[in-house]
């Protein structure tokens, strides 16, 4: 539809068709539109549905005394319609024009105030959908922690239970000098040719040195290199073994400390040793 080719007054008259004050007159020019304009129905409903919305945009307003006052004076005046300074004497073009401004500014604010709630709405959706995210996200580190665990616990049942039947030498270590409130365990399992150290209060080493065992065997005078190791937060450490009698009950073994380039024919500074056994 093109609203050139439609006469200037269309809106006066649909405005004054859906407040049911068209003259005969202009009664018969509105039907006349509306057959060769069939579209301009949608107009008329368009017109019907924002003055039945009006009422509720508006604050209920009491007039003045004053303003009653010439009101009443008002309706008591006999009709001078058609009366050149009486104010139905406007156009119904400007007249009709004002409804339709009052009109165009209610269906703006209406929009504004739809536009923000769906800016707000937008905003706690996009809220929920980031708090359900993280959510999940916990929920999958929690998945991987409790699976990581029960791994663990598995593997720390199987190393149980080969150490109930395992042939092993159980050495309880002590501290000594700098380290005199370390403590721990060592156990050496023969059939495994490894050797496996429960630690207590035993530091860590910079990257550069390293933990070596050392076993005293009987009828020798030198100690034997039974492997190296470090520690990391007083968890449980596994070794191969380099050489059989390691895993031989002895009647003593010592841990030192040393370069990691050192030899491994003797020993560095002492810093841990078992109760010896008794002979």
């Amino acid at each position: 539809m093109s609203f050139t080719e439609l006469p200037d007054n269309w809106h006066d008259l649909i405005a004054g068709y859906t407040l049911g004050n068209l003259t005969p007159a202009e009664q018969s020019q509105l039907e006349a539109l509306l057959q060769q304009h069939p579209e301009l129905q949608g107009e008329l409903q368009s017109y019907a549905a924002a003055l039945a919305q009006l009422p509720q945009t508006l604050e209920l307003q009491t007039p003045s005394a004053e303003l009653e006052q010439q009101i009443l004076q008002k309706l008591h005046m006999p009709a001078t319609i058609g009366h050149p300074g009486n104010i139905t004497s406007l156009e119904p073009h400007r007249r009709w024009r004002s409804w339709w401004g009052v009109g165009a500014a209610i269906a703006a604010g209406v929009l504004i105030v739809l536009v923000g709630d769906n800016y707000r709405l937008r905003q706690s959706l996009q809220q929920n959908q980031q708090a359900l995210a993280d959510v999940n996200q916990t929920i999958q580190t929690l998945q991987e922690e409790r699976e990581q665990l029960q791994q663990e616990q598995i593997q720390s049942e199987a190393v149980l239970a080969s150490l109930r039947t395992a042939q092993k030498s159980v050495y309880s270590l002590e501290g000594t000098g700098e380290l005199a409130d370390a403590s721990g365990s060592v156990v050496t399992l023969a059939e495994a040719g490894t050797a496996i150290l429960v630690p207590h209060n035993l530091p860590e080493l910079p990257p550069e040195q390293v933990y070596r065992l050392w076993a005293a065997v009987d009828k020798t005078d030198s100690l034997v290199y039974c492997g190296q190791f470090n520690t990391h937060q007083d968890q449980a450490i596994q070794w191969p073994l380099p050489e059989d009698v390691c895993s031989d009950p002895v009647n003593q073994v010592f841990i030192t400390v040393d370069p990691v380039t050192a030899s491994t024919d003797s020993g560095g500074k002492l810093v841990m040793k078992s109760i010896p056994t008794k002979s």
